[in-house]
């Protein structure tokens, strides 16, 4: 690909360049049949299995895909793969991930001057195609935006997927598209169902991509298990994402044997120690490093934490998630203050001085005594010796798809209130505290019960007034 000549757009190709020269890219495709695009930082994209794996399992039935990312000061949008600018694609695919990717997918969609709005689109404009998890649960803010929405699991119907990719024409692609029952097309008012029913033996999701940013740096991802057994009152996953696979030892066994022992691994699933054959796992994982996405303090075992320190890991991440006993009962978050003792003396047994622990504020019921429990729990894991006590506070964002639906989140003035109070009591030697945005955060409940009608609203703010616009519009009309 021949560098471009202005200093913008060189200065942007350059990024994008070292991005990918830091990759290890074990399947390298070409071609611009698909633009597949994280709508969210290289940073985000690369902690995500989907963002390798969605373009091998399109390539390997034909089709030119080539791997794109979001940054603010980009205008052009270069590839990975080649370096190709996004205006040579003829179709563009976004993986909604996370309900703030809206913003960025439209920020994408205005800077290439492509319309934003479906119904304002011609024959000259590329075709937009959204998938990924927020389509599973609600796909209605993004109905006035994509001219087809996959709903779902990919795996299963990629061939057919392919297939209307490769069509010459546009209406033609649109037309094969909605042979497949998991397409919305919002043009021929056809709804899809979720597609959630793919063995994962038969095709194990494997990454193809080692990248030294991210969540797991350096790591190969494999995926051992997709979906949640478990159904918190405040997770879309537990209750939409049914049934729960697992990729069965034997398969994995396979899988190892192709990847080189020296290849550090990241094991993606709602939570490792829910896999239902963890021991024949940690038998294949011995001799290897690896590190996991999550794990539950009721499930963990010596050995795993014991793997896991070999390994090089040097924290533990952990979620009780409520800090007594009657908050985690209604977030349905199954786990007592005895097993949150266990496993917090595990992981110091293990030989970890530092731990991570995930915790929802903002539930209606909740009194300063839920609230002081929060702080009890950081003192204990200091009392035990952990030298450093990370805590993530989370407000409660109440989701459609889950038993919370209908709830309204608590008003900002309450949660700035409590954030205060929490901030005020944590001040504790050796604990540091991270809270997420409030505004972020209700701008995630907006975005998570939208319906269409808001949803083109919203689209229609962002026209006018842009990011920030409609962010504002957002948080004026709470709802």
């Amino acid at each position: 690909m021949r560098r471009p000549r202005r200093p913008e757009d060189y200065k942007e190709y350059s990024i994008v360049e070292s991005f990918a020269k830091r990759e290890i890219d074990f399947k390298k495709s070409r071609g611009n049949d698909l633009a597949f695009v994280f709508p969210a930082s290289y940073r985000v994209a690369a902690s995500s299995l989907a963002f390798s794996w969605v373009r091998d399992l399109l390539s390997s039935a034909g089709v030119g895909v080539e791997r794109f990312f979001f940054h603010e000061s980009f205008k052009k949008f270069y590839s990975l793969e080649s370096l190709r600018p996004m205006d040579e694609f003829r179709t563009i695919a976004f993986s909604y991930q996370f309900e703030t990717d809206l913003f960025n997918i439209l920020e994408i969609l205005r800077k290439r001057s492509i319309p934003l709005k479906w119904s304002d689109r011609g024959e000259e404009h590329p075709l937009i195609i959204v998938g990924g998890p927020m389509t599973y649960f609600n796909p209605s803010s993004v109905l006035p935006i994509a001219d087809a929405v996959y709903r779902g699991d990919l795996e299963v119907a990629y061939l057919e997927f392919a297939e209307a990719i490769l069509q010459t024409e546009k209406a033609g692609i649109l037309r094969k598209l909605s042979d497949i029952p998991y397409i919305e097309i919002p043009s021929m008012s056809k709804r899809g169902v979720v597609a959630k029913f793919w063995d994962l033996n038969s095709l194990p999701p494997v990454g193809s991509v080692v990248s030294p940013d991210g969540e797991f740096k350096g790591k190969l991802l494999i995926e051992v298990g997709r979906g949640c057994i478990r159904r918190c009152a405040f997770c879309m996953i537990g209750h939409l994402q049914k049934p729960v696979r697992f990729v069965k030892p034997e398969v994995l066994e396979e899988i190892l044997l192709e990847i080189p022992q020296s290849i550090p691994l990241g094991l993606i699933s709602a939570t490792i120690t829910d896999y239902p054959w963890l021991e024949d796992l940690l038998d294949l994982l011995e001799g290897r490093k690896f590190s996991v996405s999550s794990m539950r303090l009721d499930r963990l075992t010596s050995r795993l934490l014991s793997m896991l320190r070999k390994s090089g890991q040097r924290s533990f991440t952990a979620a009780p998630e409520g800090g007594t006993q009657r908050i985690r009962d209604i977030l349905r978050k199954d786990i007592s203050d005895e097993d949150i003792e266990r496993g917090l003396r595990m992981g110091r047994e293990a030989g970890f001085e530092a731990v991570k622990m995930y915790f929802i504020y903002g539930v209606e019921e909740e009194t300063e005594d839920d609230l002081l429990g929060i702080r009890d729990i950081a003192e204990l894991a200091i009392s035990m010796g952990y030298k450093s006590v990370r805590l993530s506070l989370n407000p409660l964002i109440p989701k459609s798809g889950t038993p919370f639906q209908g709830r309204r989140m608590q008003d900002l003035k309450t949660l700035k209130e409590k954030m205060k109070f929490l901030s005020s009591v944590l001040k504790l030697k050796g604990v540091k505290v991270d809270f997420e945005s409030l505004k972020g955060s209700y701008v995630q409940y907006r975005i998570a019960n939208m319906d269409p009608d808001e949803a083109q609203k919203l689209v229609n703010v962002f026209e006018r007034d842009g990011r920030k616009g409609a962010i504002r519009w957002l948080l004026v009309n709470q709802i």
